[in-house]
């Protein structure tokens, strides 16, 4: 998973996410690896089967899902106003600094659904919207740990300073 999102974890943005709270004991980050986590492990589970996903979009859409958390003005307002704008703004934030590809940003913008009524467009829209209400659910539960668990079967190394 660190390979498929390396400038996402490495950037500035995303450490400031470390210390943004979200759902239950967790910040913007920790969410955000744990959605990243589900969507590869849904992707990879569906390319087994016939699908056609391309992982590195399922790995950063999910790391900057929630990337408009970041900004004061979202983060500090009520929670029914950051469930309607922090997808839009978001993905605007991830074409500009992150230059993700149209497949990325309509994920991003649509991760949402159904809050926000318009659906995703592409299959990886869908696994980030699944992957981000499995993951908030196991949060807001307690049932994920807070800190994602990264398995070496996952693609993904041990702590060594990105996350």
């Amino acid at each position: 998973m660190q390979e498929l999102g390396a400038d996402v974890l490495a950037s500035q943005r995303f450490q400031d996410a470390w210390k943004i709270p979200h759902h239950g004991n967790v910040s913007v980050a920790i969410h955000s690896l744990h959605v990243a986590k589900e969507s590869l492990r849904l992707a990879r589970w569906l390319n087994r089967h016939g699908g056609h996903v391309n992982e590195k979009d399922a790995v950063c859409s999910s790391l900057l899902h929630d990337i408009g958390m970041t900004e004061r003005v979202i983060h500090k307002s009520k929670p029914w106003v950051k469930a309607y704008t922090h997808p839009t703004r978001g993905s605007t934030l991830a074409e500009e600094e992150y230059h993700v590809n149209a497949v990325q940003a309509d994920a991003i913008k649509r991760h949402m659904w159904p809050i926000c009524v318009i659906p995703p467009r592409h299959l990886t829209g869908w696994i980030v919207t699944a992957a981000d209400k499995i993951s908030s659910m196991k949060e807001v539960l307690g049932n994920q740990k807070t800190t994602p668990v990264l398995q070496e079967k996952d693609g993904v190394g041990k702590h060594d300073g990105i996350l």
